[in-house]
């Protein structure tokens, strides 16, 4: 049995074509439909001729010098109608993209800045962006670097310096970490407070495979301060409720400081203890336009609350600096 022949394959049309033949449609005269397109009036004749030529059927009457589309065409035109549509759509969807109100954006943060500080900001961008759907995810700081590095976030956002192969690191700021004390605690009269203030007060630590706790610790030891190691947590706003309910004082990162103001006092902390907030994104796998923005909008809001709150590193008298590098 002999097999049929398989059909012709479909015209190929060009879109210039496709919009000569919608403009003459929607204006009714291929003047009009030049004035359109922004082309001459034999272009649109000619744009005309090799779609039915494309097609293999006529589009228009041209009887009376008139061009009366044939049935035929209007059913092609409904067509190119929704084709059109869609292709406006794809070009809003363009549009929106560049202008940051559509998009996705992957957020990971170290607690320290994660807690408070990122979904603060975060809002705002969201009301400077309408459109971005966003996801906020909060872990340690090499946790943050893994997710990044395995395309699992867009950009990251860490309490200390890392350092591995194809991780972009944009440092942001340099935040002098604070003593956080009991409200009504007698050292909450000291402008600033010094590990010998400290001495034999109850502590609540971070622990001890903490870079900050490794800086905190040599900087007492420096002092030849002992302190009684009350209490130990990973977490800078757990150490503030700790604080709160009275275990004891503490050095914390100053971001967190600057938020629990109302729960506890906060002081200035002399040799400062400094951590730096820093932005990581991947070298494979460059941070998109929306990724860049909220950067710039976290270091923007960031200096801004150093200005307000004076959390910004400063220089005290004698100090004797030491760069943090906290698991918070």
């Amino acid at each position: 049995m002999a097999t049929s022949p398989p059909p012709p394959p479909p015209p190929i049309m060009k879109i210039r074509q496709l919009e000569a033949f919608r403009a003459v449609i929607l204006r009714q005269t291929v003047t009009r439909a030049a004035q359109m397109l922004h082309v001459s009036q034999p272009a649109v004749t000619r744009l005309l001729n090799d779609l039915e030529a494309d097609v293999g059927f006529a589009l228009f009457d041209r009887s009376n010098g008139r061009l009366q589309p044939t049935p035929e065409a209007l059913v092609l035109f409904d067509e190119v109608e929704r084709s059109f549509a869609g292709m406006e759509r794809i070009a809003q969807t363009a549009e929106q993209i560049k202008s940051l109100r559509r998009g996705s954006l992957h957020i990971a943060g170290a607690p320290a800045i994660a807690l408070d500080f990122l979904p603060i900001t975060l809002t705002h961008f969201l009301r400077d962006h309408p459109g971005i759907n966003t996801t906020l995810l909060v872990h340690a700081s090499n946790i943050v670097v893994d997710m990044v590095l395995g395309r699992r976030c867009d950009v990251g956002f860490v309490a200390h310096p890392l350092t591995r192969p194809g991780l972009q690191v944009q440092p942001l700021l340099r935040v002098p970490m604070r003593c956080v004390l009991p409200k009504g605690h007698p050292l909450a009269a000291h402008d600033v407070i010094t590990p010998e203030d400290l001495r034999g007060e109850a502590f609540v630590s971070y622990p001890t495979e903490s870079d900050a706790r490794l800086d905190i610790d040599r900087v007492f030891a420096e002092h030849g301060v002992d302190r009684v190691m009350n209490a130990e947590s990973q977490l800078s706003a757990a150490i503030c409720t700790l604080v709160e309910h009275g275990a004891g004082v503490s050095i914390i990162d100053g971001i967190t400081a600057s938020f629990a103001t109302q729960r506890v006092e906060v002081r200035p902390f002399a040799p400062q203890v400094l951590s730096t907030v820093s932005a990581v994104t991947s070298l494979q796998h460059p941070p998109s336009q929306l990724a860049q923005a909220f950067v710039q909008q976290v270091r923007a809001a960031l200096e801004a609350r150093s200005l307000s709150t004076d959390f910004v590193h400063k220089p005290v008298d004698n100090p004797t600096q030491s760069d943090g590098k906290s698991l918070i």
